[in-house]
């Protein structure tokens, strides 16, 4: 009765500590990028072709998933989020049955615990519906399989690894590196339990592996094999010269690294356990840490980061176990149920103010002013005023949650402007792309983001598309309005909007004019103009 009582106790713990860290994240505003999957699916959706008829730099497991959230509610921003919730749940709970088979249950319980404030570590925007939240899963499902299943004689967890690895690579391919370590190192210990080694004991499981891997990949390309060069340069190609473009890397892993070692620095104290016992298999999971850091360490992305949390919440419940041998085993239990709640207070104690704000102060708190997120659905309504279903619209930046909120489609595939200006070989032609379209289509209204971070322009980027975009607003657009910001804290939409509030305009949104008369010449350039806030996006 004491040890069912001491499980309850634990699991309604568990629950209300994931409830309180999630809690006022569901109805946020979308991000750029939630905005980008939300956009794609509903294209999908509606008739329309991600990677043709949207710009997209991920595989299409985030589309159907989105897809699945549309399908419970279209349009409301709660149900990726919830989705995403319910997988970073149940990759808590992997994460703790992967502890407690290899050390026992109190590693199990300290590390499904921990597990939940990283990955709700506010400089990783962490509440964002974003891939790596979804990718998370399927790959901590594929290390749960081996570890449980290691010494089988059975067929169907190779037959499973495969599926499970490659709807994570289609969520986010940075995880490859890591799903063939996970399966090569278990392949290799077959191997050497055969008695004689024999090659010939792996020849099924690798064909298993491969022939599931591959299945899988065609069922879930089907929707888009008739668009592949698109989907092959924008998810492969164009993401490779992207990831060529970060600049300092190793400033960028410095940067995280101490953010974690600022906040974490309890953490610290748990590798002392090393002295007392070194836990088993402890060198594989640090080897996982390291190639899952390898993968992302020249980001200055912070989500990206999120792939390293179930290896370093793994380590870090091998080490409390190992730690707790100085103690002896009638104190054990006590001492972890004094310092597990101590280490997560001190882990979560700067970022307290975070639990009692309202789900629109806690965008603003996560990524600042300086991005438009928080106005992005209230000026989608105006634009939805001023447009038919059926008109194509145009979002001069990297805003694309506009076109979902308004339901309106775009006359181009650049529903974000990142892909112009980001030094590639093919920036040039995609701004003469993108002139093309506006020249052959022009958009019956254009909201036009004068923040810095949404990417409509970047210094020492060609002006194909700036100079074309100047002249075509200043002739043939009038200013409606636009979400004015009294503060660094407050705004609202104004209309009309007179010139000397629009520099102080976030978001501006101009309707197609029969006559040509000059509104505001070089209107992007000028008013570009970034806002101070305090983000940690």
């Amino acid at each position: 009765m004491k040890n069912r009582f001491l499980t309850i106790s634990i699991v309604i713990l568990f629950i209300s500590f994931f409830a309180l860290l999630n809690w006022d994240s569901f109805s946020a505003p979308f991000e750029r990028d939630e905005g980008e999957y939300a956009y794609s699916a509903w294209l999908l959706r509606t008739g329309g072709t991600p990677y043709q008829d949207s710009f997209l730099q991920k595989p299409p497991m985030i589309i159907y998933t989105y897809l699945a959230g549309q399908i419970v509610s279209p349009f409301a921003v709660w149900p990726p989020r919830a989705i995403a919730a319910i997988f970073t749940f149940l990759t808590s709970i992997l994460v703790g049955l992967i502890a407690l088979k290899e050390w026992g249950k109190t590693a199990g319980i300290f590390s499904a615990f921990l597990f939940l404030p990283m990955t709700c570590f506010p400089p990783l925007t962490p509440f964002a519906a974003n891939t790596e939240k979804f990718m998370i899963l399927p790959m901590v499902a594929l290390l749960a399989l081996f570890v449980y299943y290691k010494n089988s004689q059975k067929l169907w967890p190779y037959i499973a690894s495969g599926l499970l690895g490659t709807l994570a690579i289609f969520y986010k391919p940075i995880c490859l590196p890591v799903i063939l370590f996970i399966v090569i190192f278990y392949l290799l210990k077959l191997y050497r339990s055969s008695v004689p080694n024999n090659f010939r004991i792996l020849i099924k499981p690798i064909l298993l592996v491969s022939a599931t891997a591959f299945i899988t990949a065609i069922v879930l390309l089907i929707p888009f094999l008739k668009v592949w060069p698109n989907f092959f340069q924008e998810v492969f190609t164009f993401n490779f010269f992207y990831a060529s473009t970060f600049n300092n890397p190793l400033g960028n892993l410095i940067g995280y690294l101490s953010k974690f070692l600022h906040y974490w620095w309890i953490l610290l104290f748990l590798p002392l356990g090393l002295f007392f016992e070194k836990p088993k298999n402890i060198l594989y999971y640090f080897a996982l840490f390291l190639i899952s850091l390898l993968t992302v360490f020249s980001s200055p992305i912070g989500h990206y980061y999120l792939i390293l949390m179930p290896f370093l919440a793994l380590l870090g419940g091998a080490l409390f176990n190992s730690f707790l041998e100085l103690f002896p085993n009638q104190k054990k239990i006590l001492i972890a149920s004094i310092a597990l709640p101590v280490i997560l207070l001190i882990m979560l104690a700067p970022f307290q103010g975070q639990f009692s704000l309202s789900p629109e102060k806690l965008s603003e708190w996560i990524y600042g002013t300086v991005n438009p997120f928080g106005e992005s659905r209230e000026v989608a309504s105006h634009l939805a005023e001023i447009t038919d279903s059926n008109d194509l619209v145009f979002v001069a930046g990297s805003e694309p949650q506009i076109y979902y909120y308004a339901r309106r489609k775009s006359d181009t595939r650049f529903v974000i402007t990142y892909p112009l200006n980001i030094t590639t070989p093919y920036r040039e032609g995609y701004q003469r792309e993108l002139v093309a379209e506006l020249e052959k289509n022009p958009p019956k209204a254009i909201v036009i983001s004068q923040r810095t971070l949404s990417g409509l322009w970047n210094e020492g980027s060609p002006k194909i598309f700036i100079n074309y975009f100047n002249d075509l607003v200043s002739k043939n657009y009038h200013t409606i309005g636009g979400y004015v910001w009294d503060d660094g804290e407050h705004g609202h939409w104004q209309e009309p909007i007179n010139t000397e509030e629009i520099p102080n305009a976030s978001l501006l949104l101009l309707e197609k004019i029969a006559k040509r008369f000059k509104i505001i010449s070089s209107l992007p350039l000028k008013f570009l103009c970034p806002r101070k806030s305090l983000s940690l996006y």
